[in-house]
């Protein structure tokens, strides 16, 4: 799975047009993409169509209710692609978490205790480097940054790299900055001299893909859809393909540093001849227990303890067999944060998994 953040802190260079767009182009590729509008304006909602009036559970909730999960919140547009909507209540969430310890790291930890069956996890943030944009950049592992064709543009990269270089300073977490020309008329002069001083400093960061200036893109967002359904055949919609083959193609491997606990942990119980090691990363919790299969899915589970580092752990004895399992975490159940092996339950979220033998 991959994290990807789009920010920027100059507003109007098109996150929110390259976020919809671009994760309606890798869901039409047949990935399963999952769109987190972390900006209080909530255009990416509005961009499909959805209204406040739609949802009482989003990305506010997200940061502020620790039982509620992306498998709670997320919005269907199609069978590849969810979105977590935002509105202006997610503004409180700066205030509310002002005397809060760690509060930079709630929506990592939130998408860790998630179901996350994605190929891919779009994040657009707002146009500041507010603790919206540092909650999604410390959840990513790359950030996209849209620059549009404006005199501006250079300073705003230069700041997106400074703020880049501090997350690695301060918090030792590594982001692959990816660098998009966005709504680019690239017929006017001062326009291709931006791209020209883009290509000069930026070339390793800067993707081949542009993404042209039409108005296409307004008109599909007024409508609610994305470009790529709006009008297949246009400039923007083979723009955002192209992004999305280019995305695709590229392997990344970053490494993040550890921030707590969950790093050291490996992906997923630990099956070995003297039984089953589960372990779980809840440093807060108060009681941590395990029900699944294997015990009828038993509301009270088995306790697991608590180690010495925060972490809890328990090992059972389990034949030979496929066991589904969730965690009930100070009585919330959660599927484990550190395996990716999931089935879809009844109840439209997801099971963790493991096989024995």
């Amino acid at each position: 799975m991959r994290v990807v953040a789009l920010a920027n802190q100059k507003g109007g260079c098109g996150k929110t047009t390259t976020a919809t767009n671009l994760a309606a182009a890798l869901a039409q590729m047949d990935k399963k993409v999952l769109l987190i509008d972390n900006d209080p304006q909530g255009h990416s909602t509005l961009a499909f169509g959805f209204h406040e009036r739609d949802f009482t559970l989003g990305t506010y909730d997200l940061y502020l209710t620790s039982d509620i999960l992306v498998e709670d919140a997320f919005l269907a547009v199609s069978p590849n692609l969810h979105v977590v909507p935002a509105g202006i209540e997610l503004s409180a969430v700066e205030m509310t978490l002002a005397r809060e310890a760690e509060r930079e790291l709630r929506l990592r930890r939130n998408l860790r205790r998630s179901a996350m069956p994605y190929d891919y996890v779009l994040i657009d943030c707002p146009p500041s480097v507010s603790l919206l944009t540092f909650n999604a950049l410390l959840a990513c592992g790359e950030v996209l940054i849209p620059v549009d064709p404006s005199s501006y543009s250079l300073q705003a990269v230069r700041k997106m790299r400074e703020t880049l270089s501090v997350v690695r300073e301060k918090k030792g977490h590594d982001i692959v900055p990816r660098i998009l020309m966005s709504d680019f008329d690239t017929r006017p002069l001062f326009v291709r001299k931006i791209m020209e001083e883009l290509i000069e400093l930026y070339a390793d960061e800067l993707l081949d893909t542009v993404v042209h200036h039409t108005v296409r893109f307004r008109e599909a967002a007024g409508a609610g859809v994305p470009v790529i359904l709006y009008d297949p055949e246009s400039r923007g919609a083979l723009d955002f393909a192209s992004l999305a083959r280019e995305l695709a193609a590229q392997e990344v491997s970053v490494k993040v540093a550890a921030l707590d606990h969950w790093s050291a942990l490996l992906h997923g119980p630990r099956v070995s001849p003297a039984g089953v090691l589960f372990e779980a990363d809840f440093p807060r919790a108060k009681t941590v227990r395990i029900t699944g299969s294997f015990c009828d899915w038993s509301a009270k589970g088995l306790p697991l303890n608590r180690r010495e580092d925060g972490a809890w752990e328990c090992r059972l004895e389990l034949e030979s067999g496929r066991y589904e399992y969730r965690f009930i975490v100070d009585g919330a159940w959660l599927p484990d944060p550190h395996n990716t092996e999931t089935v879809a339950n009844e109840f439209g979220g997801a099971n963790s998994q493991v096989v024995v033998g």
